[in-house]
């Protein structure tokens, strides 16, 4: 049981690109009903666990997730240039070196000299995947326009997320205690983004069809929160943090399966070899921790 939990956070967070991608919408409209489908997510938690944080550490997770809307707004809007089974390993391996390197240079993660040689040797692995799951043998001006910029805002989105996965240990939060104010800082967010957003006079973000479809991805990624606390609690971090990287594959899958994105068989080959130098080098990683 303990196991098949730890899966259940690569399903729900795996499967939230593919299902905004089959939804539609707009990214704003998408990203804000993610972001209310979040709070119910995050309002259950509290009522169940009532867990207590100090006035600090919620401001720190609320700044965590308005974060997080900025940089999931950055990755939607990647899915209008570039595949969902391209652009998630590009993001992943892009967060899977910074997040450490956030961890090394402020809190002096990976003290020791050897874990320092395995760490640093972890990331160039995972440049070398980030690389390969990039590949395109299409060389037509436009289509390799859009793969250059939606790598661009992957990069950005990705420093989005690495601010949503360590402010939080600025403070002294637990996982459960975070969950709320992390959802109540994206909404927030979400909702400012709107307000300066320009738009037809007919047309609506918050009051539209894609937006109410969208709650049911933010209950996905709400649902994989909670699966990933409960999967550190039975597991530990050290095996329930390499299983959530396997929602790359999850979303890379969905991708080409359900959303019937094409890849040559190049391609395919470079992404898959992408993929397992990234989750390897993301289990080599989460080791040192």
């Amino acid at each position: 049981m303990a196991i098949l939990i730890g899966f259940l956070p690569a399903i729900f967070w795996g499967m939230g690109p593919v299902i905004s991608r089959i939804f539609g919408g707009k990214p704003i409209q998408q990203l804000f009903g993610m972001t209310v489908g979040q709070v119910v997510i995050g309002l259950g938690v509290y009522l169940i666990y009532r867990p207590e944080i100090q006035m600090i550490d919620f401001l720190w997770c609320f700044i965590a997730g308005a974060a997080w809307s900025l940089a999931q707004l950055a990755q939607l809007t990647s899915f209008t240039k570039i595949n969902v089974s391209s652009a998630m390993p590009i993001s992943t391996g892009f967060q899977l070196i910074e997040i450490p390197l956030v961890g090394v240079i402020v809190w002096n993660e990976w003290s020791g000299s050897g874990s320092k040689l395995i760490g640093f040797a972890s990331i160039a692995v995972l440049i070398i995947g980030i690389v390969l799951s990039s590949f395109n043998e299409d060389k037509e001006s436009q289509n390799s326009k859009n793969m250059i910029s939606g790598i661009i805002i992957l990069f950005f989105s990705s420093l989005g997320y690495t601010a949503t996965a360590t402010l939080p240990k600025i403070g002294n939060a637990g996982g459960v205690a975070s969950v709320l104010p992390q959802t109540l800082g994206s909404v927030v967010m979400a909702a400012v983004i709107i307000l300066f957003l320009p738009k037809k006079q007919e047309e609506s973000y918050v009051f539209a069809k894609p937006t109410y479809k969208s709650i049911i991805t933010g209950l996905f990624g709400g649902l994989g929160t909670l699966a990933y606390l409960t999967s550190m609690s039975m597991n530990g971090v050290a095996t329930a943090f390499p299983m959530t990287q396997l929602n790359v594959v999850v979303a890379t899958l969905g991708g080409v399966i359900l959303l019937k994105e094409r890849k040559t068989k190049k391609e395919s080959l470079f992404t898959i070899i992408g993929l397992i130098l990234i989750i390897g080098s993301a289990v080599m990683i989460s080791r040192l921790s």
